[in-house]
């Protein structure tokens, strides 16, 4: 099907030659799949990767520098499958890749790439589960550091050995964290920084906001959230209640007194949003950190605060 399709894609007969690569590091050979390919003038070594490679951008860059100097010629990586966020991180990279039937990136021959993109099989890819996004953030505010020791993330986040666990592994799925032993530790390594690792992520994060109540009661705990807190760094005007947000699992929610709104006039109230992870493990100077205010505001359809939120993260400092 390979060799149909590249024939097919650049109108040149191609000829594709299982091999055998030695004289590499195991993680580089065990289990993937080597094939050396001819079409017209140009041959290159093409590197089927298997299901389980959980390598991203970055570390495939630095493989192709070894591919390429132990045979000497073009390589080429071959995927099962590739999002959008993947097909765009390896062409900024310059990483030649196929992933059939329609995404081929292959600059010393041709290009062909499409805007269709197969779903993948693995629902848990679609969405972050809240102690993912948990430590996305905790990766992304700490960016000063090269590498995160995932015992010592799940104490610092309050997670499970189990929770860290299964947010570290679905980080690695969508390839924007990888992960290395150093002796007994298991070292987390984002595969971006800043404002590129948001962008990475953006399209899996999710509204931490599980539940919204009207309360006239301001507890202390409370953190300055949605367009209250957006209004303090735009030209947004103040709402007419202040937003606050809390973690549904504190205390604190039991104390708040909610009132219906559209049944009780001349109260002056607060909406506290009850999220499902707290707003507290990232917030700064009393107020929610920015990517889970964008994404707590993420459906609201008011073209003003689209516009001002858009404003506030091309400014902040990643």
């Amino acid at each position: 099907m390979l060799k149909n399709i590249l024939k097919n894609t650049f109108g040149i007969n191609c000829h594709l030659e299982k091999t055998k690569l030695n004289g590499l590091p195991f993680y580089m050979t065990n289990g993937r799949k080597f094939y050396r390919a001819v079409m017209g003038e140009a041959s290159f070594l093409l590197v089927e990767l298997t299901e389980g490679d959980r390598f991203g951008s970055i570390a495939l860059k630095k493989q192709l520098v070894q591919y390429e100097d132990k045979v000497e010629t073009n390589v080429a990586f071959c995927f099962e499958n590739l999002t959008r966020i993947q097909r765009d991180a390896l062409i900024s990279k310059e990483i030649p890749f196929v992933s059939l039937p329609d995404q081929i990136y292959l600059p010393f021959l041709g290009v062909m790439l499409s805007n269709r993109f197969r779903k993948k099989k693995n629902v848990a890819l679609d969405k972050m589960m809240p102690a993912t996004q948990c430590l996305f953030l905790y990766l992304l505010y700490h960016n000063e550091k090269d590498f995160f020791i995932k015992k010592q993330a799940a104490e610092d986040l309050g997670l499970t050995k189990t929770s860290i666990t299964r947010a570290s592994e679905q980080l690695k799925q969508m390839s924007l964290i990888r992960e290395e032993y150093a002796g007994k530790e298991i070292r987390m390594i984002p595969e971006f920084r800043g404002l590129e690792f948001y962008e990475a992520a953006k399209e899996y994060l999710i509204n931490p906001v599980q539940k919204t109540i009207h309360t006239d009661i301001t507890q202390k705990g409370l953190f300055i959230a949605g367009e209250t807190m957006l209004s303090r760094h735009s030209m947004l005007a103040a709402p007419g209640e202040d937003t606050y947000a809390v973690f549904k699992g504190s205390d604190i929610v039991n104390y708040l007194k909610e009132i219906d709104t559209r049944w009780q006039e001349n109260i002056k109230t607060s909406k506290v949003e009850l999220w499902k992870y707290d707003p507290g493990l990232f917030a700064n100077n009393g107020e929610v950190d920015p990517v889970s205010l964008a994404m707590s505001l993420s459906d609201n359809a008011d073209e003003r605060v689209e516009g001002e939120l858009q404003s506030f993260l091309e400014e902040y400092k990643w």
